[in-house]
């Protein structure tokens, strides 16, 4: 059984996301269990919002037909967040509260995932990350978050091992970021001999007269796919040709939507795999009218690793309690997933989670996949 809402939002959202979920055997007279999951659905990020849900929706579903959990039906509660932290925190109370709910699913920025930590850590309630890099995401020492991929520190050391050893670049300009990730960037392209120089982005004159006089091999840049655009156009048009390197964050088709065929050239890390499922990609095309995108793939082993622990905690358990989850998610070793083997730390950080390199070719989304053995 899906059940889809959306709290304190226009009518028009809240009918659209019921009507894109009325799946399930409705009317079914065995047990129920829940689950969460939480992303935009709304505004800027609401493509990827729908992307996830329909992943989601299709684990459950197959899950579902297969007899559910344990004989536990699974209902799906999915809230928007509007990628906004504030309204993340009252969307992870709003799951705190409803004691059905076992496990959440999301969330899907790095201040929203940050924002909601202590709120599903007072409530016992297990959070699976999908796609959060944040490095705090799983140092709140709290035991119940677990994340699928890399976190800032990581990627920031694989992105200066393809600048440097890769790319062959001996100065390098960094701009925007974390602190974690320009710090593992800039102490491991040291390490490899690199020189690095690091700018703030509140001056754009002032930053490109800065580029122009060092004249770097190459930029890093951690910010976002928009303002990542946005300076790869000012450099382009100052007659800046200074190759763009960067991280997560450019792994969205805003950042080629907005650069257009400035972007062909730019390489960036992403924590999302090929696609290399036909059946996954079948499954999902149906419900979902289009090819899954980036995040879907990690979305949908997000749910499955909830739903094996769910079925676990049952069988244990005789129901399913939130306590009980936690713990099957953090015995989980070896887990089989579209995006590879997933085993979890003490932290609840994914083991050698991979990193992938895309470098833009023909102005489109997501590129091609570079080959980067030293990542």
């Amino acid at each position: 059984m899906h059940l889809v809402r959306k709290l304190s939002v226009p009518i028009l959202i809240f009918s659209l996301l019921g009507f894109i979920t009325g799946c399930g055997p409705w009317g079914s007279t065995q047990p129920t269990v829940k689950i969460g999951l939480v992303a935009p659905f709304e505004g800027l990020y609401r493509p990827l919002g729908y992307e996830v849900l329909s992943a989601v929706k299709l684990a459950i579903s197959e899950r579902n037909q297969a007899g559910g959990v344990e004989g536990h039906m699974v209902e799906l509660v999915a809230l928007n967040d509007d990628q906004d932290p504030t309204v993340a925190v009252r969307r992870a109370r709003e799951m705190a509260v409803d004691g059905d709910v076992v496990g959440v699913i999301g969330h899907f920025g790095e201040q929203t995932t940050l924002a909601v930590l202590s709120s599903y850590c007072e409530a016992g309630l297990a959070l699976v990350v999908p796609a959060s890099t944040a490095t705090d995401v799983t140092e709140s020492g709290c035991g119940q978050t677990f994340r699928l991929v890399a976190d800032d520190g990581v990627l920031g050391a694989a992105a200066a091992r393809y600048a440097v050893v890769q790319r062959g670049a001996r100065r390098l300009a960094v701009i925007g970021g974390s602190v974690d990730l320009v710090d593992s960037f800039a102490f491991r392209a040291r390490q490899e001999g690199a020189l690095v120089s690091q700018h703030l982005d509140d001056d754009r004159v002032a930053l490109l007269a800065a580029l122009e006089s060092e004249g770097p091999d190459m930029i890093f840049f951690g910010g976002e796919a928009l303002e990542g655009a946005e300076l790869l156009l000012e450099l382009r048009a100052a007659g800046l040709d200074i190759p763009l390197l960067g991280s997560n964050g450019l792994n969205s088709p805003h950042f080629v939507q907005v650069a257009g065929n400035t972007a062909v050239g730019t390489a960036y890390l992403s924590i999302t795999p090929p696609l290399e499922s036909e059946h996954f990609s079948e499954g999902y095309v149906a419900p979902a009218g289009g090819p899954p995108g980036p995040y879907a793939a990690l979305a949908y082993d997000a749910a499955r690793l909830l739903l094996d622990a769910v079925e676990r905690s049952i069988a244990v358990e005789g129901r399913a309690t939130r306590e009980a989850v936690v713990v099957a998610l953090s015995e989980t070793e070896e887990y089989e997933g579209l995006t590879g083997r997933i085993s979890f730390d003490e932290r609840g950080q994914a083991r050698e989670p991979r990193i992938y390199i895309y470098e833009i070719v023909d102005g489109k989304y997501p590129g091609q996949l570079q080959s980067c053995p030293d990542c």
